[in-house]
């Protein structure tokens, strides 16, 4: 009976740390938005661009669709906090919220590298756009980006988009500002380097309240 008590006293430890982790994941993203919503802009204006074919106009719905994530992780925090016996139904919805949570960043992403085909000329344009937007290459491009084990869970932190061993993702931070970055991708990835520390942490959290909700029922 004890061992029961001490497991579910756990077990709802657990969720309360996986209610704090979206709220932090969505606090993190929203900063990230502002930021990048300033940078954009920034980029527009050095280049010329005012009203028409500006960047921040062109990725609109992408950066819409982050918010809309964003809220979403802190409606089910709220959720986890409302529930007197939070189950795995919770633990269900906090993973598909992380997992639309990196789908609508690579697609922020993809926009930016559309952006940069259509209106940049730049050299630094490193992989043609029909690849990456070809459908089949879709998980091939979650995989680079964020990694996946068997599940298909995002197994590794936002930061791996800017991992020194992949020659295709890789941005060069040093001595580099908004005003040099010469693509709109250039500019999301720096910000996202910058301004949001990843999924990493909240996926963590999830496995762990999965693990503490089973041996309580166990």
């Amino acid at each position: 009976m004890g061992k029961s008590i001490e497991e579910n006293i756990a077990a709802k430890r657990e969720f309360s740390k996986l209610e704090l982790e979206l709220v932090q994941t969505a606090d993190a993203a929203h900063k990230f938005l502002n930021i990048l919503k300033s940078s954009l802009s920034k980029y527009d204006r050095s280049r010329g661009q005012y009203f028409l074919n500006t960047s921040k106009r062109f990725i609109k719905y992408e950066i819409q669709e982050v918010k809309k994530n964003a809220s979403d992780l802190r409606y089910l925090a709220t959720r986890i906090r409302r529930t007197k016996k939070p189950s795995e139904s919770e633990i269900n919805a906090a993973r598909i919220c992380m997992n639309q949570t990196s789908e609508a960043m690579i697609d922020l992403i993809r926009a930016a590298r559309v952006y940069d085909h259509n209106y940049t000329t730049s050299a630094s344009m490193e992989t043609p756009v029909d690849d990456v937007l070809a459908g089949g290459d879709s998980m091939k491009m979650q995989t680079k980006l964020f990694g996946k084990t068997h599940n298909n869970e995002n197994s590794k932190s936002m930061e791996d988009l800017f991992r020194s061993g992949s020659n295709e993702f890789k941005v060069r931070l040093t001595g580099e500002s908004f005003k040099t970055l010469d693509t709109v991708e250039a500019v999301v990835r720096l910000t996202l380097r910058s301004s949001f520390g990843g999924l990493n942490a909240l996926r963590t959290q999830i496995s762990t309240t999965e693990k503490a909700l089973a041996a309580s029922l166990a």
